[in-house]
């Protein structure tokens, strides 16, 4: 795994677990999932579904704030502007909280860090699918394509 957050990598378990972890991220799930993010926002951005695009295009919280905002206007308030680590971890900690209020399960929702640090990104795309899947139930609106069988990853 290459070291994409600001800490030291951990050696022995610790490592391989991160090492686990970053070989269930999928990029044609993490693209797909960023088209659908793209399609309920209307917000220009890059949708490159490789490990780096997507933590730097969801790193700051701000398209996460307005997916829950496209789901169900006026959910969050004040989206804090990127000037600083803590605005991001405040947004991406927001977007959290409203994906539990619409139904996400706690096991399913990822920690601030997984995507702020880049430290687990698969569990960033576990949340947005089981996103995905509550507010095709309780609202109507259309998750992320799924995607095709022959371009899922076995680890």
């Amino acid at each position: 795994m290459s070291q994409d957050y600001h800490r030291p990598r951990p050696s022995g378990l610790a490592g391989a677990i991160l090492d686990k972890q970053a070989s269930k991220f999928n990029e044609d799930e993490a693209s797909l999932l960023l088209e659908w993010i793209k399609e309920l926002t209307k917000e220009e951005m890059n949708t490159s579904g490789d490990r780096r695009d997507f933590q730097d295009t969801l790193k700051d919280g701000t398209l996460l704030c307005k997916l829950i905002n496209a789901l169900k206007a006026g959910s969050i308030k004040k989206i804090m502007k990127p000037m600083s680590n803590f605005n991001c971890l405040e947004n991406i900690n927001q977007f959290c909280t409203h994906a539990r209020s619409l139904g996400v399960p706690d096991e399913e929702t990822f920690q601030s860090v997984d995507l702020f640090d880049g430290r687990d990104l698969f569990s960033v795309t576990v949340t947005l699918r089981s996103l995905g899947k509550k507010v095709e139930k309780s609202l109507g609106i259309a998750g992320p394509k799924a995607v095709s069988k022959d371009k899922i990853y076995n680890a």
